[in-house]
């Protein structure tokens, strides 16, 4: 996974023709633009980059959710002798279900904290796979969450060109949006997303 730092510097190559970092406010606004890059992939779909497991044994059936905790992945499960599922609703369809019914919904925000309420639980352990926030870029240090790394190098190109007023934005857009949805088919080559992105060929949109 390359860092902030490479992808800066490959961001550079292609705008100013030499592999190396900007300096002042362009530095700020390529690393600004590099975490957006990340939080759009993030509000792209349910990339298996930010897939996590949550795991915990609940005497309740209100259980607190990590902090980084986004939206569910899939349906949570309950350990009993077996996986049991517990079909995600929204909060309002409670009224439309039996009490005897197993199923499940999230309430909260991310600035009070998120929760799962499981209907008929009594008890035992609990999985929860889930999406996450993405963490983002702190430093020039730190590695790029995403699987592929060119998927950023060409967000912030777009990003760069469209506040040029660049008419060859489009093109650029257009190759981060291939590069994602590339990334996005990972979850289906193998049971659990893990396999091999399919191959991508890099094109330079100032061309």
């Amino acid at each position: 996974m390359d860092t902030l730092e490479e992808i800066l510097k490959s961001v550079s190559s292609i705008l100013d023709l030499s592999y190396s970092l900007p300096t002042g406010d362009e530095l700020t606004t390529r690393i600004n633009f590099a975490n957006q890059a990340i939080k759009d992939a993030c509000d792209f779909g349910k990339l298996p980059d930010f897939k996590k497991e949550y795991v915990v044994y609940a005497t309740g059936a209100t259980i607190s959710l990590p902090a980084d905790f986004r939206e569910l992945h899939e349906n949570p499960r309950v350990w009993d002798t077996a996986w049991i599922e517990y079909p995600e609703i929204e909060a309002e369809e409670k009224y439309e279900q039996d009490s005897a019914d197993k199923y499940s919904y999230v309430l909260g925000n991310p600035q009070d904290g998120k929760y799962l309420y499981l209907n008929n639980f009594d008890g035992g352990t609990v999985s929860v796979i889930y999406q996450k926030y993405p963490d983002g870029f702190a430093t020039l240090t730190d590695k790029c969450e995403l699987s592929s790394s060119s998927y950023v190098v060409q967000r912030i190109v777009y990003y760069v060109l469209y506040s040029r007023g660049d008419d060859k934005f489009p093109l650029a857009k257009a190759e981060s949006e291939k590069i994602l949805a590339n990334m996005m088919s990972r979850k289906n080559l193998t049971a659990g997303g893990q396999g091999k992105v399919a191959g991508v060929k890099f094109n330079n949109p100032l061309r």
